[in-house]
């Protein structure tokens, strides 16, 4: 029963994104399908997925961010400011920006909460909980995706083989759909792997209501340095570059990762009162206020 309700969760999105498919895009498909016997079991799955990620519980690599917006006025922005990513399973994340070697801004959060700091011009400091984060606190923060989705868009994030799940093969039978209920947030996540692999080619989310929130696709490969004889198989793979679309938004978000490692994470980076005092920010707003 509950496979089924997650399931009829995860098809509401492969709708809303199969329904603008021409008629030749469907013929295409079926013509290029391949035949699939049953699907594994989620607990099979989940276990095969989790080999990739298991070393990755701390992460760093340098990222180049590049955002997709309309502002304020209507106008169409371009921004790709580069930086560093680290990240302490399961809701630590930081991740610093800027340009010429100067951190412009930083994004992060711990457990209970998340923080942008602004250092383009007068320095101040965006701060929330994750709980009250809506759309409101999205437009004063001028981000439409949750930071501790960011964690889970580039699929560093092990699937609980425990919680309620399901899987599915894709339309064409090439992709495996692994959808998992998040326990700490009530939400819905599905990824698209490659069978053979269980390497990952695109994830979605939804929120607890089964109400699409975003999509990333995943491309190319980028290794993770790991210290020598540490991992059994080698050093695991990660996708070099995630796109993200967020939900009712004309934002798209490009992430390249390089350089990346499982070791080299400072906890200092998490800490969000040590950041205030390391950059000199004085100003801060509480995005919680209403």
């Amino acid at each position: 029963m509950i496979a089924r309700a997650l399931l009829s969760v995860a098809a509401l999105a492969a709708a809303a994104s199969l329904a603008g498919c021409a008629e030749n895009c469907a013929r295409d498909q079926q013509r290029d399908a391949v035949v699939r016997g049953s699907a594994p079991s989620y607990r099979e799955a989940a276990a095969a997925y989790n080999v990739r990620v298991e070393p990755l519980a701390r992460f760093r690599a340098q990222v180049t961010v590049q955002f997709r917006y309309t502002d304020r006025e209507g106008r169409s922005r371009v921004e790709q400011p580069e930086g560093t990513v680290q990240i302490v399973r399961p809701d630590h994340l930081a991740l610093s920006l800027g340009k010429l070697g100067q951190v412009k801004f930083w994004l992060g959060c711990d457990d209970a909460r998340y923080w942008w700091l602004d250092m383009m011009d007068e320095p101040v400091a965006y701060i929330g909980r994750h709980e009250r984060f809506d759309r409101a606190a999205a437009g004063r923060l001028g981000l439409s995706l949750p930071p501790r989705s960011l964690i889970r868009v580039l699929c560093l994030t092990p699937i609980d083989p425990d919680a309620p799940g399901a899987t599915q093969w894709s339309r064409d039978g090439r992709r495996l759909g692994i959808s998992s209920r998040i326990a700490a947030t009530g939400e819905v996540q599905r990824v698209w792997v490659e069978p053979d692999t269980y390497r990952p080619r695109k994830i979605e989310l939804f929120d607890a209501a089964g109400v699409p929130a975003v999509v990333a696709e995943l491309t190319d490969e980028e290794r993770v340095t790991v210290p020598p004889g540490s991992v059994r198989g080698g050093s695991p793979w990660i996708p070099a570059y995630v796109t993200v679309y967020v939900q009712d938004t004309d934002a798209t978000v490009r992430i390249k990762l390089s350089d990346a490692r499982n070791e080299g994470v400072s906890d200092r980076a998490f800490a969000v009162d040590a950041l205030l005092s390391a950059y000199g920010v004085e100003r801060v707003e509480d995005l919680d206020a209403r």
